[in-house]
């Protein structure tokens, strides 16, 4: 009765080997909002729109974009008969929720900043909608970067073009294969703006009171037009060129990863007591990166609140807010590790809490430390008030 029932199964998933996606662009639009709230000038603050709104996207763009060809279900998955077109639509689900979370932080950080120059919101949304009508093409362009990334990260002639163009774009440094996922984010992100460009200008027109003519009209339907070519093309270019591209990008990888030796543990480490937590801190050395520039940045900045005499502003405290973030992450991973841990020290006698793979003591430092910034901010913040 169900012979005639075709059933497509869905395609294991591993966790993405970047799973973080939204800090950068968290990052990026707060330091965005700092810098429009640096200055009330409508004309200057367009300009900061056009050129950070491409910056916020490119923040977090390897991160919802690795998914397509540097994924680990990409490499494991692409020895069987799958069609290269489920992989794109695995590759798919996995950027859309990326770009929402960009143009998310993208939004409120150009909201803020602009709001805290200006002091109205309808400035605010103004500014806003330019970033928007970024995004609204950025959507469409960004599946054509992997896309490209997929027909020219192949194997060619000699005598091909394109074989000739990887052999320089490489620089020496990489495979010819891999030279261009150097260059296809920038090139992707380069004709999103020049396609908003129009666009951009006539919403300018629009808050000036001004009327749009045909040739404006028509300045907003073509390179919507050209947006809407190209990702519809994308699915076919990155299905031509997937199986062979995805064996040359695993294997440049695996060279430029090197040796799998772990970096030395710093000498502090060594003069912790309980020798679990000497463990759980290495883990947390090795699996972070840049540890120690998360702390500094994060006392940094909280230290440069409480030095200032002024009351806080909005940009500050999202710039607050991203740097806990960043460094409460690392929580999550100690989190994935939680199993593996547990099974190595269970029949070990060690504290309770160490044999279940958990380390009370790490997970308090790491969320006391911001938890004492917000209590010493906010006791600043009531004298000031």
């Amino acid at each position: 009765m169900l012979a005639g029932v075709r059933r497509e199964i869905e395609l294991p998933r591993w966790r993405p080997a970047w799973p973080h996606a939204w800090i950068a662009p968290a990052l990026a639009g707060a330091g965005w909002s700092l810098a429009l709230a640096s200055s009330d000038d409508l004309a200057t603050q367009r300009s900061l729109v056009f050129l950070g709104g491409p910056l916020v996207l490119l923040a977090g763009l390897h991160a919802r974009l690795g998914d397509y060809l540097h994924g680990r279900g990409r490499e494991r998955l692409a020895v069987l008969p799958v069609p290269a077109t489920r992989h794109f639509a695995a590759g798919l689900a996995t950027h859309r929720r990326g770009f929402v979370v960009a143009a998310l932080c993208g939004s409120v950080g150009v909201m803020l900043g602009a709001y805290a120059a200006s002091g109205g919101w309808a400035r605010a949304a103004v500014l806003a909608g330019d970033f928007i009508w970024l995004c609204v093409l950025a959507m469409m362009i960004e599946p054509a970067i992997p896309a490209l990334a997929a027909h020219a990260g192949r194997r060619f002639p000699d005598e091909h073009p394109i074989r000739q163009a990887q052999a320089q774009l490489g620089g020496g440094w990489t495979s010819p294969e891999a030279a261009v996922h150097l260059y296809a984010p920038a090139l992707g992100l380069g004709l999103a703006a020049l396609l908003a460009m129009p666009g951009q200008l006539g919403l300018a027109r629009l808050a000036d009171g001004q009327t749009l003519r045909a040739l404006h009209v028509a300045l907003f339907v073509a390179p919507v037009v050209v947006a809407i070519v190209v990702r519809v093309a994308a699915p076919r270019v990155y299905a031509g060129g997937f199986f062979e591209a995805v064996a040359w990008l695993a294997e440049a990888t695996r060279s430029l990863a090197g040796p799998p030796e772990p970096p030395p543990r710093p000498a502090w480490v060594a003069r912790i007591v309980d020798p679990t937590t000497q463990m759980f801190v290495t883990q947390w050395l090795r699996l972070t990166s840049a540890p120690l520039l998360r702390l500094v940045a994060l006392l940094g900045w909280g230290g440069y609140l409480l030095a200032r005499s002024a009351s806080p502003t909005a940009p500050a405290v999202a710039t607050l807010l991203g740097l806990t973030a960043l460094w409460l992450v690392p929580l999550q991973t100690l989190a994935r590790q939680r199993r593996r841990n547990a099974a190595m020290l269970a029949a070990l006698p060690v504290s309770a809490a160490a044999r279940a793979g958990r380390s009370p003591g790490l997970t308090l430092a790491i969320a006391g430390l911001p938890a004492a910034v917000a209590v010493a901010l906010g006791l600043r913040w009531a004298l000031l008030a």
